[in-house]
């Protein structure tokens, strides 16, 4: 029992310095303050189920990263089926939407997010990691589990086509 102790101070040290960036990948993804935090308790407590197991404990940041990402995407998912299974979101949904009530930097903000939305996963995750959250192309790399090579060129083409959409 007594290397428990260091193993439980060194999990809590990791949670303190990771705890924000896990939330900040699963907010990019669902963009709801309570499902992020939920998101993230998860993370952390299926990283403490797994920590006396985990081979190399310098890539904590990366795999809870992974792991944040994965679920939320996850609870994405399962939130956009519930919706389609609802059509009277999709009735109130048009009712309220005003454009010409909304401000120009709001509605540029809308479509930001639309465009990010419709590029393809693999770029929409990398542009949203390292241009959204400021991960590096190594961490991001890791979270991916992708050559950095190929997350500096799926950022490339995901700004390249952001652009293209914003600016045509």
């Amino acid at each position: 029992m007594a290397e428990r102790g260091p193993d439980l101070a060194d999990f809590e040290r990791r949670v303190r310095e990771t705890h924000r960036a896990v939330y900040q990948v699963a907010y990019s993804v669902l963009a709801n303050a309570a499902d992020a935090e939920e998101v993230a308790q998860e993370v952390f407590l299926r990283a403490y189920r797994k920590f006396p197991g985990l081979r190399d404990p310098e890539k904590f940041r990366a795999w809870v990263g992974r792991m944040s990402w994965r679920l939320a995407l996850n609870r994405r998912r399962s939130w956009l089926r519930a919706l389609r299974r609802d059509s009277a979101w999709f009735a109130a949904r048009s009712s309220v939407e005003n454009p010409e009530t909304e401000a120009a930097g709001r509605e540029f903000e809308s479509r930001v997010r639309e465009e990010i939305a419709r590029l393809p996963e693999k770029l929409r995750a990398v542009l949203l990691l390292s241009a959204v959250e400021g991960f590096d192309a190594r961490a991001v790399a890791a979270i991916l589990k992708i050559p950095e090579g190929t997350v500096r060129s799926r950022l490339h083409l995901a700004r390249h086509r952001l652009l293209r959409s914003l600016w045509p």
